[in-house]
C-alpha cells in the first residue's frame, strides 16, 4: 500500500467528494509508461514582426519498455505564425526528442492574449502567448516587417542577421545569417518595411574569431542599396574588406526597403556570412 502524503490526501479527497455526491476534481499527471509530452516555456511573450517571435520547446520521452513512433499536433489561435504543425519522431527506449517550433505574430498583429496547444495522445499543453508591439530601438533593422535573402544556409536563417547579437564570437551557435550557394555570387539580404524610414548609416558585422577569422571566411565586397521609385540605388559600396565590423553613412534618404548584395568573401568556404545588420 503507498502510504505517501499525496496519496493519502487523494484518497482522502475521493471519500469526502463521494460522500457529499460528487467526485473527485481529475489531475492530469504524467504517464509513468508510454511517451511523455512536456513543452517549455509555460507562458511566452512575443513581439509582432517576422523576427520578434520566439521558440517553444516540445519534448517527447519514451517512457515505456520498447521503441515507439510518436506523434504531436500543434494548433494555434489564426493571430500567430508556427513553421510546423506537426513533429513525427522514432525514440528508442527512454530516449528524449526536443524540437524547436518557433511562434511569430505578424506586423499590424492586434496585441493581446493568444494560445498555442500541443498534442500527443491523450495528453495535452496549452501555452499562453502575450503579443505586443515591438520596443522602439534606435536600430531599423529590428522594425522591418520582413526580412528576405537569395538564400539561406540551415541553421543561419535571415532572422539570425537582425537578432541584436552582433558577437561574432557567436557565429554557428544560433546567430547570423549565411547564404545557401556557396562560391555562386551575387548573394543579396533584405529589409523592408510597411512605412518610409529615414536611413543614413549601415552597419555590417561579419565573422571574426579564432576559429573564423575575417581575413579567411569574413564579406569581403559588398554594395548598400535602397529602394525607390526608379530601382535600387546604390548608397555605399565596400570592397577588399578585411574587418570585423564596416559602417557605411550617406545622406539621409526616405526609403521602405535596403538590401546588401554581397560579391565576394575571403576565400575559405566562399559564401555570404553576416553577423548582425545595423540600420539607422
Amino acid at each position: 500500500m503507498d502510504h505517501t502524503p499525496a496519496r493519502r490526501l487523494a484518497a482522502l479527497l475521493a471519500v469526502v467528494a463521494v460522500a457529499v455526491g460528487g467526485a473527485a476534481p481529475a489531475a492530469a499527471e504524467p504517464p509513468t509508461t508510454g511517451v511523455q509530452l512536456t513543452v517549455d516555456p509555460q507562458t511566452l511573450p512575443i513581439a509582432t514582426g517576422q523576427c520578434n517571435g520566439g521558440q517553444l520547446l516540445v519534448r517527447l520521452t519514451n517512457r515505456g519498455p520498447a521503441p515507439v513512433y510518436a506523434d504531436a499536433v500543434l494548433t494555434s489561435s489564426p493571430a500567430l505564425r508556427l513553421p510546423r504543425r506537426l513533429i513525427s519522431t522514432w525514440l528508442p527506449v527512454g530516449y528524449t526528442r526536443t524540437v524547436g517550433v518557433p511562434v511569430v505574430a505578424a506586423t499590424g498583429t492586434a496585441a493581446g492574449a493568444y494560445t498555442v496547444s500541443v498534442t500527443s495522445g491523450e495528453q495535452r499543453v496549452d501555452v499562453p502567448v502575450t503579443v505586443s508591439p515591438p520596443q522602439p530601438s534606435p536600430n531599423l533593422a529590428r522594425a522591418a516587417a520582413r526580412v528576405s535573402a537569395s538564400s539561406s544556409r540551415a541553421g543561419f536563417l535571415v532572422c539570425g542577421a537582425v537578432d541584436g547579437d552582433a558577437d561574432p564570437a557567436h557565429w554557428g551557435y544560433g546567430t547570423g545569417w549565411a547564404d545557401g550557394t556557396g562560391r555562386q555570387w551575387p548573394d543579396w539580404y533584405q529589409l523592408t518595411w510597411d512605412t518610409p524610414q529615414r536611413l543614413s548609416r549601415v552597419d555590417i558585422a561579419t565573422v571574426d574569431s579564432a576559429e573564423f577569422p575575417t581575413a579567411r571566411y569574413g564579406l569581403r565586397d559588398w554594395d548598400v542599396q535602397l529602394a525607390t521609385a526608379a530601382g535600387w540605388h546604390t548608397v555605399a559600396e565596400v570592397r577588399g574588406n578585411t574587418a570585423a565590423t564596416v559602417s557605411s553613412t550617406f545622406p539621409t534618404q526616405h526609403t521602405d526597403a535596403l538590401r546588401i548584395v554581397t560579391y565576394a568573401a575571403n576565400t575559405a568556404n566562399d559564401q555570404s556570412r553576416i553577423v548582425e545588420l545595423t540600420v539607422g
